[in-house]
């Protein structure tokens, strides 16, 4: 079994397609509702989120798949079944359900049906999926986007001609071939069917064929596994659409109880949106002479970097106030954390020594004097920051790990351990440090939008360490400056409590708790 640390976990999360982007995350949050839409959100994964059709579905195609083995000619199978029941999934999917007999679907996308069109898709399969030569398998075409537009005559011909090839290589490729033809109008299935069994002589299965989709007791857990799939969150059904409290008979197919979801679902992320003038984003940032994010990894998303997960940070601190405030009201806290796309990350001495020294008071800049660390020059620090975990979180970036990355050279871990000792933390020395940054940010990452430092941020009644004003929403970055190795699992606890106690109080501020 592979083992990684949290850590590698951490830094794992920022290279995925999600990990890391400047975009609020109520506007990348999504729910498709059709297969197609559904593959182009999460790819492959899709197989996750597949529910087993019906055994008498699945024979349909076990006994055409023995055909064509058995007789060495392919066939032509005209299926129906009412819009959005999920003909589509079915098809794209048959090496799944019944992967002993069939290989990989290609799509044959509208457009006139050629033999030639046909032969050219599944060679094209055939060379995308490195199919051996010799593989028995039956390869599956889908024609798509001509429901309602039936086969003419010289289609349906070119298809016969298709599935009774003979020959070595791609020649050969229709001899192995199942060519569905989905359709919403039994009608026309067994007008295409008959016409096809005039030109073709009988079917050895019968044709055509209906299909059913997924159990309606299944729905409800398809759409949440579709949510938490397609957007790397958990609880998402929390904000306020419910896939389980729609009823759902009263829908005639999935595809209709996925579009109604998915409309409520879009509405209700508009209404999210414009509750404020901007949408307000969180940066919670813990600066220490830890190097590595540690314990912080134990506290937020696997696959979104530095989003802070609700059943993680209540877990860490079961017994205290704030645990018991926020676990009593864990829908406020998924929908307090979305809204204000939450984000936890570090700072370590690699790149706070160098801002202090820079843009820091008198006072700060003596200590590092002392020990003979001359200051860098703003274009150096922000080389550094760029590379730092809070940098990359900013700019959405997904960077390699980098030289700025693990244990801090020792000379700045010393000189941030003589900061902490000599000036520290407290009495108002923080607000400082706070300002140091501000001043880095203003001077030298103006693209990441107008900093103001200890002042009510853009149009929102909150008061930040830092905030950063773009033009489509506002980052409140809040620091919380601690002497030695913080980020370590005995401190698990307290670091919870402060994200859960700012997430507290941002949510009051926001008017988003009815009783505090």
């Amino acid at each position: 079994m592979s083992m990684t640390t949290n850590d590698e976990r951490y830094t794992m999360a920022k290279r995925g397609a999600q990990g890391v982007s400047p975009t609020h995350l109520l506007r990348q949050l999504k729910l498709p509702s059709r297969y197609e839409s559904l593959v182009a959100a999460v790819g492959s994964d899709v197989a996750r989120l597949l529910v087993e059709p019906s055994d008498e579905t699945l024979a349909i195609f076990r006994r055409a798949a023995l055909h064509i083995g058995s007789r060495g000619r392919g066939l032509f199978l005209p299926v129906y079944a009412e819009s959005g029941t999920g003909k589509t999934t079915l098809v794209s999917n048959l090496s799944g359900w019944i992967p002993g007999e069939y290989g990989p679907t290609a799509r044959l996308a509208g457009g006139e049906v050629s033999a030639a069109r046909l032969r050219q898709a599944v060679a094209s399969m055939v060379h995308d999926y490195h199919l051996a030569a010799n593989d028995k398998k039956v390869l599956v075409v889908n024609v798509d986007d001509r429901e309602s537009d039936p086969p003419t005559d010289k289609e349906l011909s070119q298809i016969k001609s298709f599935v009774r090839e003979a020959g070595q290589g791609e020649a050969g490729l229709g001899a192995r071939t199942l060519v569905v033809w989905p359709e919403t109008s039994r009608v026309n299935a067994e007008e295409m069917s008959a016409a096809y069994v005039q030109r073709a002589g009988k079917s050895p299965v019968t044709i055509p064929a209906e299909v059913a989709g997924p159990a309606r007791g299944t729905w409800g857990g398809l759409a949440l596994a579709t949510l938490k799939l397609v957007n790397s969150v958990d609880h998402l059904e929390a904000l306020g659409v419910d896939p389980e409290a729609y009823d759902k008979d009263a829908f005639p197919t999935v595809g209709d109880f996925l579009d109604e979801i998915s409309n409520d679902f879009v509405d209700l992320l508009d209404k999210l949106l414009a509750s404020t003038r901007k949408p307000v984003r969180l940066v919670v940032v813990f600066a220490s002479a830890s190097g590595k994010a540690g314990v912080l990894s134990e506290l937020s998303s696997g696959y979104r970097y530095g989003l802070v997960d609700a059943d993680k940070l209540v877990a860490a601190t079961p017994g205290s106030v704030i645990g018991k405030w926020w676990a009593a009201r864990m829908g406020l806290l998924v929908q307090t954390i979305v809204r204000l796309d939450a984000r936890v990350t570090f700072v370590g001495p690699s790149l706070s020594v160098p801002v202090v020294n820079r843009f820091g008071t008198d006072e700060a800049k003596a200590v590092f004097k002392d020990l003979g660390i001359a200051p860098k020059p703003p274009s150096e620090i922000s080389t550094y920051f760029e590379r730092s975990d809070l940098g990359r979180l900013l700019h959405g970036t997904a960077s390699a790990t980098s030289e700025i990355r693990g244990n801090p050279a020792a000379d700045a871990a010393v000189a941030f351990r003589q900061l902490a000792a000599d000036v520290g933390f407290g009495s108002g020395q923080d607000k400082k440090l706070n300002r140091a940054f501000g001043d880095f940010l203003a001077q030298a990452q103006s693209s990441l939008g107008d900093v103001v430092v200890e002042k009510k941020a853009d149009g929102i009644p909150l008061i930040p360490d830092v905030s950063l004003g773009a033009d489509e929403h506002v980052t409140c970055v809040e620091f919380h400056w601690r002497s030695g190795e913080y980020l370590v699992s005995a401190n698990r606890s307290a670091i919870a409590q402060y994200i859960l106690t700012k997430l507290k109080s941002y949510a009051n501020e926001l008017g988003w708790v009815a009783s505090p």
